[in-house]
C-alpha cells in the first residue's frame, strides 16, 4: 500500500470519528433540551388526545414515559425506548404508531406526526415545568391467607381524613399487574380514598397457583385483603371492592363470607358461570358471523365443559369438536383454560373451578351497587345481566342499584377510533380510549354515597 492511500484512510477514519463526536454532541445536546416532562396532545382532523411524556435517561439509553389520560383506568402507561436520529428527529413508538418530531429548542416545542397515518396524525408537545411532590404514599404489603402470602401495594393520600379503602380484584387471566403503578389506585387516591392492590395468587410476588385456583380460594383471598384493611391503623370506616369481569363474580362470593360497604363491578356477570358462557357462545357466533353449522358444536361443547365426566371417550370427543371449532373458526371464542390438555383436565377446567352463580349473594347485598357494563360487549352482554341485576334488587333496594351502560363500548370498556357523525353538516374524529362513562360513574357513585368528598 502506497503512502499516498495509507493518507486517504487516515483522513477517512478522522473524518468518521469527527463526524461521530458531532452527532453524539448533537445527541446530547438535543437530549438535555427535551430531558424532562413535556405535554400536549395526537391530533387528527378536528380532535385531540391528551398525551404526556417524560423523557429520562438509564444504562440502556434515553426512555419516554408515556401516558394517555383517555385510556386509564385499563392502560394507559408505557415506558418506551427513544431514537435521536442522524436529521435529529426525535423517534418513539407510541399507542398509535410510531412519532417522528422536530424539536424547537427556542420555543420548547416538539411538533412532528404519526409516520404512515392516513389521515395524518399530527403529534404537538410543550416543556413544562416539573410536577410538584406527590400527595400520597404507596407501600408495600404482604398479606397472608393460611398458606399463601398475598404481595401487593396500599397507596394511601397523605391527608388521611377521608376513611374510605378500596380493594382492586382483576379479572379471568393469571396475569401480574403493576401493583405499585396502577391505575385504578391512580385515579382514586387522588380523592382521598385509599387503594389496596394486590398479585393474584400465584402471580408476580404472590404464592400459591393460580392455575389450580378455585373461585373459593380467589373469594377468601379478598376476604383476607378486606381483614388487613379493616385491623389497619387508618381505621377506615368504609371498605368497598371493585371487580373486572370474572372478578365481579370473585366479589360477590367474598360478600357471602365478610361485609363489604359498597361494590362497583366492570363488565362482572351478574348471571351464573354457566349462563354467561352460553350467552358469549351465542354472541360470539353473531360477532364473528360464524356459519350456523357451528352453533350446534359450540353449544354442545360449552355444555361438556361443565358437566362432561373425565373418560377416554369425553376427552376423544373434546378433541373432535376442537378441530371442528378450527374448521369453523369458533376456536377464537375459547380460551386456553377452556381446553383440556389431557383426560384428567376435563376436571380442572376454568369453569369447574369457578362455577357460581352470584344470585343469593347480589339478592341479599343491602349496600350501594354499582355496575358497568359494555354496550357492545359479547363476553357479558349488558341486556341480560341488567335484567337479572334488577331482579336482584328487588322492592326498596332498588334505589342501591346504579347502573352505567358505556355508550359502544367493548369488554375492556374500549371504544374504536372511528368517524362520529354528529348533524348533517359535523362530523369528528373520536380516538380509541376507554369510554369515559367508566371514570365518570365510579366517582360520581362514591360521591352520591358519602365515600367521597369532592
Amino acid at each position: 500500500m502506497n503512502t499516498k492511500s495509507i493518507k486517504l484512510i487516515v483522513l477517512c477514519i478522522f473524518n468518521l470519528i469527527v463526524l461521530e463526536h458531532y452527532a453524539q454532541n448533537v445527541d446530547n445536546s438535543i437530549y438535555d433540551t427535551i430531558e424532562g416532562y413535556w405535554e400536549g396532545g395526537f391530533i387528527k382532523n378536528n380532535s385531540i388526545q391528551k398525551f404526556e411524556v417524560k423523557f429520562y435517561k438509564d444504562d440502556d439509553g434515553i426512555k419516554s414515559l408515556q401516558v394517555i389520560e383517555e385510556w386509564h383506568p385499563q392502560f394507559g402507561e408505557f415506558v418506551i425506548p427513544v431514537e435521536i436520529d442522524s436529521l435529529n428527529q426525535i423517534k418513539f413508538n407510541t399507542g398509535l404508531g410510531k412519532a417522528i418530531l422536530s424539536l424547537d429548542e427556542k420555543s420548547l416545542e416538539l411538533n412532528g406526526s404519526i409516520e404512515k397515518s392516513v389521515p395524518a396524525i399530527y403529534l404537538h408537545l410543550k416543556k413544562i415545568p416539573t410536577p410538584p411532590s406527590s400527595k400520597y404514599a404507596v407501600e408495600e404489603v404482604t398479606i397472608n391467607n393460611d398458606e399463601v402470602s398475598l404481595y401487593g401495594h396500599l397507596h394511601q393520600p397523605n391527608d388521611k381524613s377521608n376513611k374510605t379503602a378500596i380493594i382492586i380484584v382483576g379479572g379471568r387471566s393469571c396475569y401480574a399487574g403493576s401493583t405499585k403503578y396502577d391505575l385504578y389506585a391512580k385515579l382514586l387516591r387522588q380523592y382521598g380514598i385509599s387503594v389496596l392492590v394486590f398479585n393474584k395468587r400465584g402471580t408476580g410476588k404472590s404464592t400459591g397457583d393460580c392455575s389450580v385456583a378455585t373461585i373459593d380460594d380467589l373469594a377468601n383471598d379478598v376476604v383476607a385483603c378486606k381483614n388487613y384493611l379493616a385491623q389497619h391503623h387508618n381505621k377506615y370506616e368504609n371498605i368497598g371492592v371493585i371487580g373486572s369481569s370474572a372478578g365481579g363474580w370473585v366479589i360477590a362470593k367474598a360478600e357471602e363470607s365478610t361485609d363489604f360497604d359498597f361494590m362497583i363491578s366492570i363488565v362482572g356477570p351478574s348471571t351464573s358461570v354457566y349462563e354467561q358462557q352460553i350467552q358469549s357462545m351465542e354472541y360470539g357466533l353473531d360477532v364473528y358471523k360464524l356459519p350456523e353449522s357451528a352453533k350446534a358444536d359450540l353449544i354442545e361443547y360449552t355444555n361438556m365443559m361443565f358437566k362432561a365426566e373425565a373418560t377416554p371417550s369425553n376427552y376423544k370427543r373434546f378433541k373432535a369438536l376442537i378441530e371442528n371449532a378450527k374448521r369453523d373458526g369458533w376456536n377464537e371464542l375459547l380460551d386456553d383454560t377452556d381446553v383440556p390438555a389431557s383426560i384428567n383436565g376435563i376436571d380442572d377446567l376454568w369453569v369447574r373451578r369457578h362455577n357460581y352463580d352470584p344470585n343469593k349473594s347480589l339478592s341479599s347485598f343491602n349496600k350501594p351497587f354499582l355496575a358497568i357494563y359494555g354496550e357492545i360487549d359479547w363476553i357479558v352482554p349488558y341486556k341480560e345481566n341488567v335484567e337479572r341485576l334488577k331482579q336482584q334488587f328487588s322492592g326498596d333496594r332498588q334505589e342501591l342499584l346504579n347502573i352505567t351502560i358505556a355508550h359502544d363500548a367493548e369488554h375492556g370498556t374500549e371504544t374504536k377510533g372511528k368517524y362520529i357523525t354528529l348533524n348533517e353538516n359535523q362530523s369528528y374524529w373520536r380516538f380509541f380510549r376507554i369510554s369515559p362513562s367508566v371514570q365518570v360513574s365510579i366517582i360520581d357513585f362514591l360521591a352520591k354515597y358519602n365515600f367521597i368528598r369532592n
